[in-house]
């Protein structure tokens, strides 16, 4: 199909079917479900660390680390996040976790793989949501992880590795804890089948938090022979890791 019917398409879908921004409920362009006002007012993540995305002051030079990760190397090569969490990116998060927003999945889906297009990041062997406890799966009915993972995989061909990593424990929230706490809470909470050997895998999240949860899954990768582990997350909170 050419480009002037995929033309004609998009026009009679924005005029019969037009998109609704999710934040304010203006009119998006099709397929976005966000207004361009309201992407700008987004608190876009600027100048991250290279290792954990944390937000560095404005104009720190691409390619920055943070003295955290100088001073403890995470586990992970390249953390992928280019919003960084506030109250506007938490109204659709909690939407997508807790109410069943699954469209919110779709939108958190464009705007990671249009930061990683920009930031020509590499493509991993390996595409892999970080998993839900069973039970907590069972209970929310989906990973949110997940339904953003998918679209992703589509748009640039990569092999989702939904079943190789396996939550053993049903873990505590995070942020509550205290890092020497988080640390235990999540010592051995993954266990990783065959197929991870010499792979180039990037864990998909929603959002990094402490990033006790992706660092504790790399490692955990890492010992199952995986080459290398990259983060991709929708945001970050503006805290070391």
């Amino acid at each position: 199909m050419d480009t002037m019917v995929y033309n004609w398409i998009d026009l009679i879908q924005e005029t019969f079917f037009p998109s609704r921004c999710l934040l304010c409920g203006g009119k998006a362009r099709h397929g976005r479900d966000l207004c361009d006002a309201c992407d700008s007012a987004l608190f876009h993540n600027l100048s991250p660390c290279h290792r954990c995305a944390l937000p560095l002051p404005p104009g720190t030079p691409a390619g920055s680390i943070c003295g955290h990760c100088i001073s403890k190397p995470p586990p992970l090569e390249h953390c992928y996040a280019p919003l960084i969490y506030d109250n506007a990116l938490s109204h659709l998060v909690t939407g997508l976790k807790f109410h069943n927003k699954l469209q919110h999945a779709q939108l958190f889906a464009w705007l990671l793989c249009r930061y990683l297009c920009e930031q020509q990041a590499a493509m991993p062997d390996l595409l892999l949501p970080v998993p839900l406890h069973p039970d907590r799966q069972r209970q929310r009915g989906y990973n949110q992880a997940l339904e953003i993972a998918r679209p992703i995989a589509r748009r640039f061909g990569l092999k989702l590795a939904s079943h190789q990593v396996e939550r053993l424990r049903d873990t505590h929230a995070q942020a509550d804890l205290d890092k020497k706490k988080r640390q235990q809470n999540m010592r051995g909470a993954f266990r990783v089948s065959d197929g991870i050997e010499m792979q180039h895998i990037a864990l998909l999240d929603d959002v990094v938090t402490t990033g006790s949860t992706v660092s504790e899954l790399a490692r955990t990768l890492q010992r199952a022979g995986a080459e290398r582990v990259d983060v991709w997350a929708v945001a970050r909170t503006p805290q070391a890791l």
